[in-house]
């Protein structure tokens, strides 16, 4: 008995925290991708130089801004870029001034935008699942509610 209840408690708790990662992936890659969109239409194009790979995904990198200021960023890129990167190694970026968003590696833009669509396309079919299970449990608990009051 105490291992059907263990195991109950994992799929009626658990079911719904893999619904919350997946809508959590899903906000945050497509939030990335509208960023990107947004520095490449409206963006200032420069020569960045590359300061450090600062993930697996990610390099800083830093460039002199119109106003002949300097400024560093965290830049998105594909892994074998990020991977490689020298330091002090150049690249086109686009950025856009007097704004929070990250600039982008014009090199890197493509590979990002089809990282992007298979992990949304990965979280939409994960939410999806979940939410349809998480409506299942419901539904049998709910179900089974009402049995016992028949009875």
């Amino acid at each position: 008995m105490g291992r059907l209840v263990k195991t109950f408690w994992w799929v009626f708790f658990g079911v719904p925290v893999l619904l919350v990662i997946s809508l959590y992936g899903l906000y945050s890659h497509g939030t990335e991708r509208q960023h990107r969109h947004e520095v490449v239409t409206l963006g200032t194009q420069t020569t960045a130089r590359v300061v450090k790979s600062s993930g697996i995904e990610s390099v800083l990198v830093t460039w002199t801004d119109l106003g002949g200021r300097s400024q560093t960023a965290e830049a998105w890129t594909g892994k074998p870029f990020a991977r490689l990167a020298r330091a002090g190694q150049d690249a086109a970026i686009k950025y856009v001034p007097k704004s929070n968003l990250k600039p982008v590696i014009l090199s890197e833009a493509a590979e990002r935008d089809r990282v992007n669509e298979w992990w949304i396309a990965r979280d939409a079919w994960m939410a999806l699942a979940m939410t349809i299970i998480c409506a299942v449990i419901a539904w049998m608990v709910l179900t089974g509610k009402n049995r016992a009051r028949g009875m």
